[in-house]
């Protein structure tokens, strides 16, 4: 979807409401970018020249020169991009900005955003995972963290991912949470170290 700016509605998607604002990125532009950003804050910064912090950020201007390179964009079409973005994966504090989550690169990743944490949450994968998440629980894999997502909705749309019959696991964080294991709000995902299989309370499959 198309994103702007209005001075009266502020950042917004599709068209705002007094109908006078401007469109910043069109939907398509919009993920290219969105991926883009993802892979230089979580995968691979050094090969564009962008030092991470201790904490994932990376310094905004540096970020945006090469965003203004690849795609033109300005510095409010980024912000715009990263207020508006749907899963919260990106952060800008003063003149930093990183991604919240989803590092292969190693950085502090034991941090989370006040708020509590849903008594359930949901995990989207592809059916071939079962035997060996059953067996062994869920992993970090190639990233730092395991993802879990707040509403099953998002969980089938990761889980989409990976097999277009996904399954979701249904988590029981409060347990978690009880018996020592750290969950961590970032945004609208959850993230933790490790899920043990007694804690994966059922199995869901989608067609």
């Amino acid at each position: 979807m198309d994103i702007g700016y209005c001075e009266r509605c502020g950042f917004f998607e599709g068209m705002c409401e007094c109908g006078n604002g401007k469109i910043l990125l069109d939907g398509k532009t919009r993920i290219r970018v969105s991926k883009f950003l993802s892979g230089l804050l979580r995968h691979y910064p050094e090969k564009f020249g962008i030092k991470l912090d201790k904490n994932g950020f990376a310094d905004l201007k540096e970020v945006l020169d090469i965003l203004k390179e690849r795609y033109g964009i300005d510095e409010i079409s980024l912000r715009a991009l990263v207020h508006l973005d749907k899963k919260g994966r990106f952060e800008i504090v003063g003149d930093r900005i990183r991604a919240k989550y989803g590092h292969t690169v190693p950085v502090n990743h034991r941090w989370s955003e006040s708020g509590g944490v849903p008594p359930i949450l949901y995990h989207g994968t592809s059916p071939k995972n079962l035997e060996s998440i059953m067996r062994r629980g869920l992993l970090p894999m190639r990233r730092r963290e395991v993802h879990l997502s707040e509403t099953l909705e998002d969980a089938i749309e990761v889980g989409r991912r990976y097999s277009v019959k996904p399954v979701v696991l249904i988590i029981n964080a409060k347990s978690m949470i009880n018996d020592g294991y750290e969950i961590r709000k970032k945004g609208k995902v959850y993230t933790t170290d490790f899920v043990p299989p007694k804690y994966i309370l059922a199995i869901k499959r989608w067609e």
